[in-house]
């Protein structure tokens, strides 16, 4: 039994392996995998919400359209930069672009927004409440999220990251250079400056910059679908581990604080399923509960080892939230249960994304979210490496172990 003395220790790992098939988001595999969800929850007699939503590819569209434009831009801009003299006519442009540039992520980074174009599909989320022993008003709740669908391409997850962050580098550091040789060239216009060895230089950079980005952008633009991920670290480890989580609360609910778990669909599409639950029940859940003392953990990846992202950013490292973190910390230390904090360039996007910015968009700056993901696990996702072998069974355990025990020390400081 587990060191909590109050599940099989085996039950988890099981799940895993009973979920070791493919799940792609609308397919067959998707409705065996909520077909299981809810007939385990069934044998606890948890009642159960099985949610419809309608999804489109949009974000898939919309990624590699941005590679083929920047290809182009690429391309073209290749061509002009042997004509220096006209070179200028590139300025403009990149004003242009720049505006696309910064309206175009504002509008794709709102992670409350549903963009309706592309294939339309269809996915499910599944939805299991534990009310509180006291139902007073207003009462906080813990959110536990984890998506059950799978993706699978010909790229690791790992390499896939690689490319991208190599690719916007190289990006970047081209746009600056052509930035440049762009206003020079509109100078020489006025006699200001003049063509000279120093702008061929750097001309001839901007060309073997922009000659490995084109290699780039066609290899990522080869990251082909596949069929062959079991989606077992990604993310049968999260659905199992919430699976018995809710038996455990189901059993033992809390005094004072209510939760939900939600098995969420499409995440590897968009966080679709998430966007869409939150898009149909925040002001529901705002108005039911105080969301400024309310959490979401986001389980999202517990393979090999244990980890938990602490900080993200690029140059200056910030903590994902100010008290959750130290809450689960100590709730590890108290079991002496060992665990990695990640800290990660970009964050980790998933689940919690999205019921954080719901919660800003709604002003509930209290509102803390957490997520549980092995980054260095990244090498074996979406690839037919990700199999149930990688999902220690003391891993998932222990973050069965680590989340109760923080919950339930979240209830007992509710006033």
């Amino acid at each position: 039994m587990s060191t909590l003395t109050l599940y099989d220790e085996q039950a988890a790992l099981n799940h895993v392996k009973s979920l070791a098939f493919r799940r792609r988001a609308a397919t067959e595999g998707e409705t065996k995998s909520i077909n299981y969800i809810v007939r385990e929850l069934d044998k606890e007699k948890i009642h159960t919400a099985v949610e419809t939503f309608e999804w489109y590819i949009s974000l898939i569209i919309l990624t590699k359209l941005g590679f083929i434009f920047i290809f182009f831009y690429v391309f073209i801009y290749g061509i002009i930069s042997f004509y220096p003299n006209i070179a200028w006519i590139y300025l403009p442009l990149d004003i242009l672009f720049i505006t696309i540039i910064y309206f175009g992520v504002k509008f794709l980074f709102d992670s409350t927004r549903i963009l309706h174009f592309g294939r339309e599909q269809e996915s499910k989320n599944v939805i299991a409440t534990i009310e509180a022993k006291d139902l007073y008003p207003r009462r906080p709740v813990i959110i536990f999220s984890a998506h059950h669908d799978t993706i699978s391409q010909r790229y690791s997850m790992k390499m896939k990251i690689i490319l991208y962050i190599s690719a916007l580098t190289l990006f970047l550091a081209y746009f600056i250079l052509t930035l440049i040789l762009s206003i020079w060239s509109l100078l020489t216009l006025f006699s200001i400056t003049q063509i000279d060895n120093i702008y061929l230089l750097l001309r001839n950079i901007s060309l073997i910059i922009g000659g490995f980005l084109l290699i780039m952008i066609i290899v990522i633009l080869g990251n082909k679908k596949s069929d062959e991920s079991l989606g077992s670290i990604d993310n049968a480890s999260g659905v199992a581990i919430l699976l018995e989580l809710v038996k455990l609360i189901n059993k033992n609910p809390l005094e004072k604080t209510d939760v939900i778990f939600i098995w969420c669909g499409a995440e590897e599409l968009g966080y679709m399923g998430s966007k869409q639950y939150c898009l149909k029940h925040f002001k529901e859940l705002n108005h039911d509960y105080d969301l400024d003392k309310s959490y979401n953990i986001n389980i999202d990846m517990v393979g090999t080892y244990l980890g938990l992202l602490d900080k993200t950013g690029l140059f200056k490292k910030t903590k994902i939230n100010s008290n959750l973190n130290n809450v689960l910390e100590i709730s590890a230390t108290h079991l002496k249960i060992s665990f990695e904090k990640e800290t990660m360039v970009l964050g980790n996007f998933s689940d919690h994304k999205i019921f954080q910015s719901f919660a800003k968009k709604a002003g509930k700056n209290g509102f803390q979210v957490s997520v549980f993901i092995s980054d260095k696990d990244t090498k074996y996702i979406h690839s037919k490496r990700d199999t149930p072998d990688k999902c220690s069974v003391t891993n998932l355990n222990a973050c069965i172990d680590i989340c109760y025990n923080a919950i339930k020390s979240l209830d007992l400081r509710v006033e």
